[in-house]
């Protein structure tokens, strides 16, 4: 579904604005990525927000539990996420780059509010 601006409130877009400030450092300096692939949309269970890379993975096979010495930017990203409300999801695999997807519950005000 199309998101309109005025769909995200100020806060949040904050948020978004520093996760994808962050996930494209980390691309820039770690990835040698040559293609980004970045949505911003309404699903049915909230505002998500996907960046996904096609660059080496910079964190290896290990799986990332926000503690990861070299992760420290991710765990800044995932912090962020759940601290404003929504769920962080990391997938990285060695061939075929990073994918960040972030999901923000919006709750829909009843027909009185």
């Amino acid at each position: 579904m199309q998101l309109e601006e005025n769909q995200v409130n100020a806060p949040l877009k904050i948020v978004i604005f520093r996760v994808l400030q962050e996930a494209f450092n980390n691309i820039a300096k770690h990835s040698k990525a040559d293609r980004i692939n970045l949505s911003l949309s309404k699903t049915d269970q909230g505002i998500q927000l996907v960046i996904q890379d096609n660059g080496v993975d910079s964190i290896g096979e290990k799986p990332f539990d926000g503690r990861y010495a070299r992760g420290l930017g991710m765990a800044s990203m995932k912090e962020r996420i759940e601290l404003s409300g929504g769920s962080f999801v990391l997938e990285t695999h060695s061939l075929s780059g990073t994918r960040i997807c972030a999901l923000w519950p919006v709750e829909e005000s009843g027909p009185n509010g």
